[in-house]
């Protein structure tokens, strides 16, 4: 994260995320599943960006109040979670319905974390200010 920078951490996590869960939903072979377990492993990096710029807009005094946000809202999604994609599944596979698609489940993790990516790429985004700041700086060092 040093190196790239949070959003850019969050924004590449989000989308390893992506096209990890949709290449999981789209697999016809066992060893597709295996080739894309690195690709998926990269969506580890977004979590951290996010817990870190959620923190830089929060006073110290309201840090402890934040990570309790975040992980009551983990323990929601994780009861949520597999109630959710085990009826999906269900309805995907379901003779009646004349859809086979057993990979739905990870088909609508990859569309979730594609509304998270696009979600964050509008609220990461450089504010005016900081664009303004930045250019002035560029001026500044380039003129000495």
């Amino acid at each position: 994260m040093k190196h790239f920078g949070q959003r850019r951490s969050l924004l590449s996590g989000l989308l390893f995320g992506t096209l990890g869960f949709a290449s999981f939903a789209l697999a016809t072979r066992g060893w597709i599943l295996l080739a894309v377990i690195p690709l998926i492993a990269l969506w580890g990096v977004a979590a951290p960006a996010m817990q870190s710029l959620m923190s830089r807009h929060v006073d110290p005094s309201s840090q402890g109040k934040l990570q309790g946000a975040i992980n009551s809202l983990r323990a929601i999604t994780g009861m949520a979670g597999p109630i959710l994609f085990t009826q999906v599944f269900a309805l995907a596979i379901a003779p009646r319905f004349g859809l086979h698609l057993p990979g739905a489940p990870y088909l609508l993790a990859a569309v979730l974390l594609l509304s998270s990516l696009l979600l964050a790429i509008y609220v990461t985004r450089p504010s005016e200010a900081t664009q303004s700041t930045a250019q002035a700086t560029a001026g500044l060092n380039q003129s000495e």
